[in-house]
């Protein structure tokens, strides 16, 4: 019946009202918590909604549960949040590790323009040099450089 839906109706909120009579149906009919879960994947994966309308549909999911005294998609729902909750964790995972990257890129530079510093008071060396030394831009050496007068 999903299947049938899936390909006749092409409207969002008419797919909704398909998808939501359809979850409806498992209820009436008397299946399973397993039964349910299972069909509830199925249709769900046939009958995909718009973003739009998903917060609607959930809404009358869970209106039917409460009517039914039934929160069998509730733990549907919370597989969900713990698949977005992992999600969230790896990619913070990552943003952290690119953080700590730049952190040490940054630190690296300016001990790179520190010891352009030294070389500068200390020696006699020109800009050219300094820049190839110490992995530089000229431009940062002649600016460095200008600091140092000051």
């Amino acid at each position: 019946m999903a299947q049938i839906q899936a390909k006749r109706v092409r409207d969002g909120a008419t797919r909704k009202d398909a998808k939501i009579a359809l979850i409806r149906l498992l209820y009436e009919r008397g299946y399973s918590r397993e039964q349910i879960v299972w069909l509830f994947n199925i249709i769900d994966w046939m009958l995909q909604l718009p973003k739009a309308l998903e917060p609607e549909f959930v809404q009358a999911v869970n209106a039917i549960q409460e009517e039914k005294h039934m929160p069998y998609v509730n733990t549907i729902e919370r597989l969900g949040i713990e698949k977005g909750e992992k999600l969230g964790i790896e990619k913070g995972r990552q943003e952290g590790r690119q953080e700590e990257r730049q952190e040490a890129e940054r630190r690296a530079l300016e001990s790179k323009r520190n010891a352009a510093r030294k070389l500068i008071a200390l020696t006699e060396m020109n800009d050219q040099l300094i820049a190839e030394i110490e992995e530089l831009p000229v431009k940062e050496v002649e600016k460095l450089r200008a600091e140092t007068r000051h």
